[in-house]
């Protein structure tokens, strides 16, 4: 009997014919290629065709025998003991799975006590992470994709918390920490470090809590008297804040307000009650920002919010432009009060609704810019507040290791008509009139960037590239991004890298300033994160290719670059920054941080030491230094966290130095 052929391992891996035989130890390709030609692969058995349909059709007659008792058990029929008796061990199966909940009460299911077994602790929009009070993460809890992760050395070493960006170490990287310091870190998020459980709960939750019954509907039914929600609006419509955050539409909103305004107490439609739940929003959201306004001081912002949250349960199936504005302008007013984690839910609807509105699909504003239709307003805010959705989306990506909800393959991505020209024409930053063309906060062509970054470094299918691959995609992705900064006209293109103080010109009005800061921060912050995945790589430094351990040092090189120049920047630029954005511009600082960080334990004599070690030391003064909308107790506990996070880091890579130092001196 012949013996059957079989294919070297090399060849069928490659999918190629193999001509191997049994009297050659190697095929030709192997011979050529000069490798091991081996049998090695375990080879699964053959499936047995015989008589496969024959069992397909018993098999679908066991299932629809088992669903058709299934039925007459839940109808009350009863079964004949015979057919039960004669039954296949199939139905058999079937009744007694499907008979259970039926049999089966659900006050016979609690406990005596009281209490269900099936009870679900409420975690008060606490992070995944922050809910595991022991010494370890568990594989499910680091996710199996790397984005939100910190990787070194081909190791996940932390993972962000999606709260507030402070990363929780895994024992495997405090146990490296250790190796390269000598001290245990003391990161854990003990009672010292915790927040309060007050702090927990989002305002939404609150809102819940502290009104119910009666009074519920006759507190959500009060609007401020029309005319402060007109003042709002027409400070909004007048005001730079209009051009980054074209929340609403003047003739749109307007005949919201009409339809607010002139609702029912009781009986009101869903249409009524979403205009009431918008002009609140609109409300909240302003009042925040104008809060030196005489109509702002009449509004009570934090009300404002728990009432359009307590009304969106009435309106949320009903996908409209009101909707939509709704969801956006609270995430809008959950970040800027640090509610990062209550700010995602309200994005996550705001994305979905805007794609079921075709805001992804709609792809040039109208070509005349007056006198357009009621359907043409509707459209052209539905695609900005699209591409709002689609900016917020690829951040939180990034910045919160939330996974994206818009997908690029499925949208048209086709730039607002002039829109380079008017993001950086001088007349975006003069006195702002009602025709100005929204532009939109930093710049759309980056945020294209981030998408394809977070595509191709960070989801799941990235973890299946090779070290080459991963390193051929970051050097792809550093030219796209200079390519990206070489089209920002001079006076607004981010800088190479910062070494020294960096001034500012004091002529820059609030527009200008802000988009300076914008660019460099998320530029440098961009490079950072493609180059900080590098860090994936599991290279033997004593055994590879050149080639592969030049590119795996240079791109470390320039991860590490970016962040210095991050923290330098910031240091001039954080007293610039707008007092709500905070909580925005709060994840460049901390990013920077552990890239700086780790590249210190790993070699804590490179030349630039010492200047790393006095730049972690400033970043307490610089966080501090970043405006604040206002100052709460989430604030303040935010910044007591950070400044002993930071005040930890220093102690680190003061002992790795140290260590180095102690270590080198023994060996001469």
């Amino acid at each position: 009997m012949v013996a059957e052929r079989r294919a070297c391992d090399a060849c069928y891996k490659r999918k190629i014919q193999c001509d191997r035989s049994e009297h050659d130890e190697l095929c030709n390709w192997c011979r050529h290629h000069d490798l091991p030609c081996t049998l090695n692969r375990i080879r699964g058995r053959k499936k047995k065709t015989k008589s496969s349909t024959e069992s397909l059709v018993k098999r679908l007659e066991r299932i629809e025998q088992g669903i058709a008792r299934a039925k007459a058990i839940k109808q009350g029929v009863q079964i004949p003991s015979a057919a039960t008796a004669t039954a296949t061990p199939a139905i058999a199966a079937a009744t007694s799975v499907t008979a259970a909940p039926a049999a089966a009460s659900p006050a016979s299911l609690a406990p005596s006590d009281g209490s269900s077994q099936f009870h679900r602790k409420i975690t008060h929009g606490r992070c995944t992470l922050c809910r595991s009070n022991d010494n370890s993460q568990s594989p499910r809890q680091l996710g199996a994709a790397p984005l939100g992760q910190v990787w070194f050395s081909g190791q996940k070493f932390a993972a962000i918390c999606s709260r507030n960006g402070i990363p929780h170490f895994t024992s495997l990287g405090e146990q490296w920490i250790y190796s390269r310091t000598g001290l245990w870190p003391h990161f854990r998020n003990d009672d010292a470090f915790a927040f309060r459980e007050t702090d927990h709960v989002p305002s939404a939750a609150s809102a819940l809590q502290s009104l119910k019954g009666p009074a519920k509907q006759a507190e959500i039914q009060k609007l401020p008297e029309r005319w402060i929600t007109q003042a709002l609006l027409d400070t909004f419509i007048a005001s730079d804040f209009r051009l980054v955050f074209p929340v609403v539409e003047r003739e749109l909103f307007e005949e919201t307000i009409r339809v607010a305004y002139g609702a029912p107490v009781t009986d009101a439609t869903i249409e009524e009650i979403g205009s009431k739940a918008c002009v609140l929003a609109f409300l909240c959201v302003t009042s925040h920002h104008f809060a030196t306004q005489d109509a702002a001081k009449l509004v009570d912002s934090d009300a404002c919010a728990k009432q359009a949250q307590l009304l969106i349960s009435d309106f949320v199936e009903d996908a409209s432009l009101t909707t939509l504005q709704v969801m956006v302008m609270l995430f809008l007013n959950e970040t800027l009060c640090g509610h990062l984690q209550g700010a995602c839910m309200y994005h996550s609807i705001a994305c979905r609704t805007v794609c079921i509105l075709g805001g992804h699909t709609i792809a040039n504003d109208p070509h005349k810019t007056t006198n357009l239709t009621f359907q043409e307003l509707e459209e052209r805010q539905i695609r900005r507040l699209f591409w709002l959705c689609y900016l917020f989306d690829k951040d939180i990506a990034l910045r919160n290791g939330q996974p994206p909800i818009i997908s690029d393959e499925f949208c048209d991505l086709t730039l607002p008509q002039d829109y380079i020209a008017n993001r950086f024409s001088e007349e975006a930053f003069s006195a702002t009139t009602s025709s100005q063309v929204p532009f939109l906060p930093s710049d759309l062509r980056l945020s294209l960037l981030k998408s394809k970054a977070v595509s191709a470094l960070y989801s799941a299918g990235s973890l299946r590239k090779s070290d080459a691959e991963l390193l051929r995609t970051i050097r792809e992705l550093d030219e796209d991004l200079e390519n990206w900064r070489a089209s920002i006209p001079p006076e607004y293109a981010p800088a190479l890298s910062i070494r020294q103080h960096v001034k500012l010109a004091d002529t820059l009005n609030i527009n200008t300033s802000m988009l300076h800061i914008e660019l460099h921060l998320d530029y440098h912050y961009l490079l950072n994160m493609i180059h900080c995945a590098s860090g994936r790589c599991v290279v033997d430094w004593s055994e590879s290719g050149k080639e592969m351990i030049f590119g795996l040092q240079s791109s470390l090189d320039l991860s590490v670059e970016a962040s210095r120049s991050t923290l330098i920047y910031l240091r001039e630029a954080a007293p610039r920054l707008a007092g709500e954005a905070f909580w925005v511009f709060i994840f460049y600082p901390v990013s920077a941080l552990l890239s700086i960080f780790f590249n210190l334990l790993r070699n804590p004599q490179h030349e630039y030491a010492e200047h790393d070690i006095d730049l972690l030391a400033s970043a307490t003064k610089v966080i501090r230094s970043m405006p604040m909308h206002r100052v709460t107790t989430h604030e303040l506990e935010y910044l007591r966290r950070m400044d002993a996070f930071i005040e930890e880091l220093g102690r680190l890579c003061q002992a790795a130095t140290a260590k180095a130092r102690h270590e080198h001196g023994g060996v001469e």
